[in-house]
Protein backbone atom coordinates (compact mmCIF):
# COMPACT_ATOMS: atom_id res chain seq x y z
CA UNK A 1 0.00 0.00 0.00
CA UNK A 2 1.64 3.25 -0.89
CA UNK A 3 2.15 6.03 1.85
CA UNK A 4 1.10 9.33 1.96
CA UNK A 5 1.52 12.66 3.58
CA UNK A 6 -0.97 14.97 4.00
CA UNK A 7 -0.90 18.57 5.33
CA UNK A 8 -4.20 20.44 5.76
CA UNK A 9 -5.17 23.70 7.55
CA UNK A 10 -8.71 23.68 9.28
CA UNK A 11 -10.54 25.72 11.42
CA UNK A 12 -9.63 25.25 15.14
CA UNK A 13 -13.34 23.85 16.45
CA UNK A 14 -14.26 20.73 17.57
CA UNK A 15 -15.36 18.07 15.41
CA UNK A 16 -13.38 19.68 12.17
CA UNK A 17 -10.19 16.80 12.59
CA UNK A 18 -13.38 14.12 12.81
CA UNK A 19 -14.72 15.11 9.34
CA UNK A 20 -11.71 15.26 7.94
CA UNK A 21 -10.76 11.53 9.21
CA UNK A 22 -13.88 10.59 8.25
CA UNK A 23 -13.63 11.51 4.49
CA UNK A 24 -9.91 10.26 4.83
CA UNK A 25 -11.18 7.15 5.67
CA UNK A 26 -14.53 7.34 3.42
CA UNK A 27 -11.42 6.36 0.38
CA UNK A 28 -10.62 3.43 2.11
CA UNK A 29 -7.69 5.08 3.33
CA UNK A 30 -6.02 4.08 7.12
CA UNK A 31 -4.67 6.86 9.14
CA UNK A 32 -0.99 5.65 10.49
CA UNK A 33 -0.12 8.95 12.15
CA UNK A 34 -1.64 12.50 13.38
CA UNK A 35 0.11 15.05 14.12
CA UNK A 36 -0.94 18.76 15.23
CA UNK A 37 1.65 20.91 14.49
CA UNK A 38 0.07 24.53 15.02
CA UNK A 39 -2.99 26.44 16.21
CA UNK A 40 -3.34 29.87 15.68
CA UNK A 41 -6.18 32.44 15.24
CA UNK A 42 -8.89 30.15 14.74
CA UNK A 43 -6.75 27.65 12.56
CA UNK A 44 -4.87 25.00 12.82
CA UNK A 45 -2.68 23.16 10.92
CA UNK A 46 -2.79 18.62 11.21
CA UNK A 47 -0.59 16.23 9.45
CA UNK A 48 -1.44 12.56 8.56
CA UNK A 49 0.35 9.89 7.06
CA UNK A 50 -1.93 7.37 5.47
CA UNK A 51 -1.99 4.47 3.31
CA UNK A 52 -4.20 3.94 0.41
CA UNK A 53 -5.02 0.77 -1.28
CA UNK A 54 -3.92 2.53 -4.52
CA UNK A 55 -2.15 5.57 -5.62
CA UNK A 56 -4.70 6.21 -7.88
CA UNK A 57 -6.92 7.35 -4.90
CA UNK A 58 -5.26 10.39 -4.63
CA UNK A 59 -7.12 12.57 -6.53
CA UNK A 60 -10.75 11.34 -4.68
CA UNK A 61 -8.51 11.76 -1.74
CA UNK A 62 -8.07 14.83 -2.20
CA UNK A 63 -11.85 15.49 -3.75
CA UNK A 64 -12.94 14.33 0.10
CA UNK A 65 -10.87 16.51 2.15
CA UNK A 66 -12.13 19.12 0.03
CA UNK A 67 -15.75 18.42 1.26
CA UNK A 68 -15.41 19.42 4.56
CA UNK A 69 -16.14 23.59 5.08
CA UNK A 70 -12.97 25.59 5.71
CA UNK A 71 -10.37 22.88 4.58
CA UNK A 72 -7.13 23.97 2.61
CA UNK A 73 -4.67 20.89 1.76
CA UNK A 74 -1.07 22.89 1.76
CA UNK A 75 0.81 19.09 1.19
CA UNK A 76 -0.56 15.56 -0.20
CA UNK A 77 2.62 13.47 -1.70
CA UNK A 78 3.83 10.43 -1.64
CA UNK A 79 5.97 8.81 0.69
CA UNK A 80 9.40 6.91 -0.37
CA UNK A 81 8.98 3.07 0.54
Amino acid sequence: MPTFHLRVQLADRPGALGLVASRIGSVGADIVAIEILERVDGTVIDEFILQLPSAELVELLRSEVHEVDGVRIERLNELPD
